[in-house]
């Protein structure tokens, strides 16, 4: 109290006596604040209760004042000087750690963030400035929950600030690295393990504390906090790079923190909540309002996707050595340890959760790929998975398994990453061991054709030459190309002919009888026409710069030491699906054929020609996708004739997929299987021939 007095009683002198030069008053604020700590008695006192506060007040006004005045040239003035010369930040420093009288360490953080960010001359470089400043710096963070955290965080944003305005000031807070690697190759030859060895010293202060406080119960100090470590690891200075890299724990904590927090998911969130829930970093702790008991764990899984959407904006903005060793961190720490048991465990809600947030985490492993140096263990660490996963769907006769991994292989096809395609399809394709090579018997060629199963019946597929006859169920001719042209203009006849053989290749593949869709008003294939064009040319684009020829190599021109062809795990696995098609579920029927349907949109031209080529002559013991259809028809043909009735309960199928009927008839699953497939079947038959029909009209314009 007796100290606020006199405060008022020394304004109220100031405001009659005459001017004192400033610096005399700088003097007298700062003898003030010193003499206070001889004459006080009572240790206890609140520094709330004194005139400490008043007095750094003062002296930061007197030192703004003096820089802003025009008189001083812009040159250090007498004040600055003094601060400088009489080492009052150490002074400062060494009271606010004691925190003597309490809350002085507050004062303290107060006084020097503002008199960082309030003058324009850079203080940092001088020694009595940056080394009190970075000696500070350590304080920040050591104890929990400590009250002086929201001028803490303060404090080292301000600095995070100076040295996003000078990057190269952030040399003074990094010690001298005792053993660094002698180049680049070095670092990237390093370990996590032998990384991690030599991380007693030089220690990154500022990383440090701002780890700490990251892991604040405060959301708004953990947000700031993220931030600062944002503008650290973004800093172009290759040094400080490799210092946060190998003498902090930077990539373990980010890594860690994706571990504990999926660690701590439920085993049985639904699949479409976590594909729904809408997660942004920075914006998780500003929700708590929202009603988050919609689903069991829904404020766990914002919390897991919300630091999942930082540390791919890490990635994006952070230095090249940073967000390498940040993209190794989360594939050893997280990817592997994690993600990669939780795909092979025995538990099939284990595995549909983890499936269905490693489809979510998809995108944001592309994000880490942006930056060509991270795209190596990211694509093959999803090629990896891919692989397991290849293993679930075959092994797995558990539909929601199943659909959950289809999901995930659609989404990684959705947004096309060369390396993936290769791995998963392309490299089988490449030397064209499909093809059948033609073989010449008493001078005649013959080509070796596939024997299609349960040869009761050969659909008009397999003759291309002869075209078909059009039905008024199924019409032959496209009445619409994607542009909108008539068939007259897509060329001259033998264009056309060739256009509409192909696209009769797949609408003629299923019977009339078995047909249904005319029956409720669907003309034909045209109502995939305009989806199918866009989707072409979207594909297109994502591929552009992948380098792919523009016309299939010739048969067996690249070495390859497997005598047979091997279309690979992928299709291997695709082709199995669609062979038990009249057997499986809808949803999963529904799947396959999208992941089929999505990947015939590609521009490669082994893909097009192995998935959407029917004439295409085949190797020995080969199928192709249109041999593989063949055979579900025929399967469907013998199981049609023992069903009474069969295009009536199609149709009462179709009509309640179409939400048209309310009250089903009461069927056995098996019978409801078949029935839902075949009208799967007709509707994937029209959509591959729209593909093929956009393929086609591409192919004889380009000639």
């Amino acid at each position: 109290m007796f100290h606020k007095i006199r405060s008022f009683i020394h304004e109220a002198v100031e405001a009659l006596a005459p001017d004192v030069p400033p610096q005399e008053t700088f003097v007298f604020h700062w003898k003030a604040i010193t003499n206070y700590f001889i004459e006080a008695t009572d240790e206890k006192v609140p520094v709330q209760s004194t005139n400490i506060p008043y007095h750094l007040e003062q002296m930061l006004d007197i030192l703004k004042h003096e820089e802003d005045d025009p008189s001083s040239g812009g040159t250090t003035g007498p004040c600055l000087e003094y601060l400088l010369q009489h080492k009052i930040l150490d002074t400062l420093h060494t009271l606010g750690r004691a925190d003597c009288p309490p809350g002085m360490k507050q004062k303290v953080l107060l006084f020097f963030a503002n008199l960082l960010a309030k003058m324009k001359q850079p203080l940092l470089p001088h020694i009595n400035v940056y080394r009190p400043v970075h000696r500070l710096i350590r304080l920040c963070g050591e104890v929990k929950a400590a009250p002086s955290e929201n001028e803490e965080i303060h404090f080292l944003c301000v600095v995070c600030a100076k040295l996003r305005q000078d990057p190269y000031l952030v040399n003074f807070f990094l010690e001298a690295l005792a053993s660094s690697p002698a180049s680049t190759a070095d670092l990237d030859s390093m370990s996590g393990p032998v990384k991690a060895q030599g991380r007693d010293k030089p220690d990154y202060t500022l990383v440090n504390s701002l780890l700490n406080l990251s892991k604040s119960e405060d959301s708004r100090i953990a947000v700031k906090a993220c931030e600062g470590l944002m503008l650290c690891a973004s800093l172009p200075e290759d040094h400080a790079a490799t210092v946060i890299i190998l003498y902090t724990p930077f990539c373990e904590v980010m890594a860690d923190r994706l571990k504990v927090l999926f660690d701590a998911l439920p085993k049985n969130i639904e699949p479409l909540d976590i594909s729904a829930v809408a997660a942004k970093w920075g914006l998780d702790h500003q929700s708590d309002d929202e009603d988050v008991s919609s689903f069991p764990g829904k404020r766990r899984l914002i919390s897991f996707f919300s630091w999942l959407d930082y540390v791919d904006q890490l990635s994006k903005e952070a230095h090249k050595l940073v967000a390498k060793a940040l993209a190794v961190g989360v594939r050893e720490r997280f990817l592997q340890t994690v993600i990669e048991p939780g795909l092979i465990q025995q538990s099939e809600l284990g595995i549909i959760t983890t499936t269905a947030v490693l489809r979510r985490c998809k995108c944001v492993y592309f994000y880490l790929e942006r930056k060509q140096h991270q795209k190596l263990h990211f694509k093959l660490e999803i090629i990896n998975y891919g692989r397991h996963l290849l293993k679930d769907v075959i092994t797995y006769l558990m539909r929601h398994v199943s659909i959950e991994t289809l999901k995930l292989f659609e989404t990684l096809l959705d947004k096309p990453c060369d390396m993936i395609l290769d791995n998963l399809v392309l490299r089988n394709l490449k030397t064209r061991k499909y093809h059948a090579a033609p073989t010449v018997t008493n001078g005649d060629t013959t080509i070796h054709t596939p024997v299609v199963e349960s040869q009761a019946e050969i659909s008009p597929a397999t003759t291309p030459v002869k075209k078909p006859p059009p039905s008024p169920t199924s019409p032959s001719t496209p009445p619409l190309t994607p542009d909108g042209l008539g068939p007259g203009q897509i060329g001259n006849d033998i264009d056309r002919e060739e256009v509409e053989q192909v696209v009769n290749s797949f609408i003629s593949l299923v019977p009339d009888e078995i047909k249904t869709s005319a029956l409720i008003g669907d003309a034909g294939y045209d109502t995939y026409l305009r989806d199918a064009h866009r989707q072409c040319n979207q594909r297109a684009l994502q591929t552009g710069a992948f380098g792919w020829p523009s016309t299939p190599v010739p048969p067996h021109d690249v070495e390859d030491s497997r005598e047979n062809f091997y279309e690979g795990a992928f299709l291997s696995m695709l082709f199995k699906k669609l062979q038990r098609l009249l057997d499986q579920p809808y949803d999963v029927n529904l799947q396959v054929t999208s992941v089929i349907a999505l990947l015939s949109q590609f521009n490669h031209p082994q893909l097009q020609e192995f998935l959407l080529n029917a004439s295409l002559p085949l190797s020995p013991n080969c199928h192709s996708l249109h041999s593989t259809l063949q055979n579900v028809v025929q399967d469907l043909r013998g199981r049609v004739q023992r069903l009474p009735n069969f295009q009536r309960n199609v149709v009462a199928i179709r009509r309640q997929l179409m939400g048209l009927a309310t009250s089903p008839e009461h069927k056995s699953l098996s019978e409801s299987n078949l029935l839902e497939a075949a009208i799967v079947l007709e509707e994937f038959c029209k959509e591959l021939a729209a593909i093929a029909f956009v393929k086609a009209t591409e192919r004889v314009q380009g000639r």
